[in-house]
């Protein structure tokens, strides 16, 4: 639809290109549009839904671009896009793990500690779980630490200057250090098979008479899925995330995820935000926001690896998605610096692994909260998601994240 009041559209190029699982599979162009201003007219684009492979997640993005440079802008850009999810009519599910196909996995119960270790691809592994966190408080592969804090829960964002205009920092606050100050009741161990162990948590939270449970599926290729349900309960506000955080090397210095991009996105502010397969520097994955606030989140993530120079890593998966950020801080630097150059920049990464974030709102900035349906509002929730070390002779970590765990409920 043609909505100049004055030009045609024939200074204009249609493109369009048929992407799965971010990666482009088909391309082209298409002759420009002869249409008079508020003319409408039909399009065929011909992408071939045969090319998409079994079971991946395809999108078709259609763009118009400048034919030739004009005084505003040079041939080529994009006067404007959209991307439409395609549904290829077939649906596979990934490659399953037998249990006899995984190597076996080392239990060691200690006063405590829960000890688990395997033979991953990524080399020699070993998980511990804390007995007082209920948390993975370490995660080594070959030697190398994965994580450098504990993987905990996190119900807390930094505030947006919409919430402080909506006064969410008072009215919310009850959730700001919940996950800190969580009490752990029990902890189970279960083993499932030689390959297999699963750990169960429970516990209070300080927000009136909320509860949380983790529950970490563990097998001897070192994935771990984690389930993670929050029930709260009392007279309680809105949630400001519902999620779980740790720290991570700042030698994993290279951040690659399939899901919006490249830029940063928000539950009511993602449409603008394309699916793809991006990568950047961990560092540059923030926003400096003149006054410190939330900054970085990617939605609709199916995975994500945090990685060394050379590729190695950690790989998280969404089950089926998650959102993420990180941060060359902790979210107290975030919180308790006035301007951005009073931010400091840690010897490691903070990173979140959420189930979601509530809206950014924003039709004022005086007091207008997010609109009902971009808010947690307290009731149950449960998301899970994976997380495996990573290297690249182990190959796309679609696939990777696409692998189905027996028990786990992948």
């Amino acid at each position: 639809q043609n909505r100049y009041s004055f030009v045609g559209l024939g200074f204009l190029t249609p493109t369009w290109r048929l992407s799965c699982n971010g990666q482009t599979v088909q391309q082209g162009e298409l002759p420009p549009p002869a249409l008079d201003p508020g003319k409408s007219a039909e399009l065929a684009i011909p992408f071939d839904l045969a090319l998409a492979p079994a079971g991946a997640q395809c999108h078709l993005t259609v763009g118009f671009a400048l034919r030739e440079a004009t005084r505003w802008a040079e041939a080529g850009h994009v006067v404007a896009w959209e991307q439409f999810p395609v549904d290829t009519g077939v649906t596979a599910p990934g490659a399953a793990l037998a249990p006899s196909s995984m190597p076996e996995l080392d239990l060691v119960e200690t006063d405590g500690a829960v000890i688990l270790g395997g033979a991953s691809k990524a080399g020699p592994f070993e998980i511990v779980i804390g007995r007082q966190s209920g948390a993975i408080e370490s995660f080594t592969v070959d030697g190398i630490q994965l994580i450098t804090s504990a993987l905990a829960p996190n119900y807390w964002r930094v505030p947006i200057d919409n919430d402080v205009g909506n006064k969410m920092p008072a009215r919310c606050g009850v959730w700001r250090r919940a996950g800190r100050d969580r009490r752990l009741l029990c902890l189970a161990v279960e083993r499932l098979g030689p390959s297999a162990v699963v750990v169960y948590t429970h516990g209070l939270l300080p927000a009136g008479d909320s509860r949380y449970s983790i529950i970490y599926s563990v097998f001897g290729t070192g994935d771990v899925v984690i389930t993670h349900s929050l029930i709260p309960a009392g007279r309680l506000p809105e949630i400001p995330r519902i999620g779980m955080q740790m720290e991570i090397p700042s030698t994993f210095c290279t951040t690659t995820w399939y899901g919006r991009g490249p830029h940063e996105n928000y539950w009511d502010r993602k449409t603008g935000a394309r699916f793809g397969v991006y990568s950047m520097p961990t560092a540059d994955l923030v926003h400096p926001y003149c006054r410190p606030q939330e900054t970085g989140n990617r939605c609709d993530t199916r995975w994500v690896v945090f990685a060394e120079p050379d590729g190695t890593g950690l790989l998280a998966a969404g089950m089926p998605t998650i959102e993420f950020s990180a941060w060359p801080c902790t979210m107290d630097d975030l919180e308790s610096a006035k301007h951005v150059h009073e931010v400091p920049r840690r010897e490691r990464f903070t990173v979140n692994l959420d189930y979601r974030q509530m809206g950014v709102g924003g039709d004022n900035s005086w007091g207008a909260k997010p609109h009902p349906e971009y808010t947690l509002y307290p009731m149950p929730y449960t998301y899970s998601f994976r997380i495996r070390p990573y290297t690249p002779k182990m190959g796309d970590p679609s696939a990777i994240a696409a692998l189905r765990l027996p028990w786990a409920g992948s």
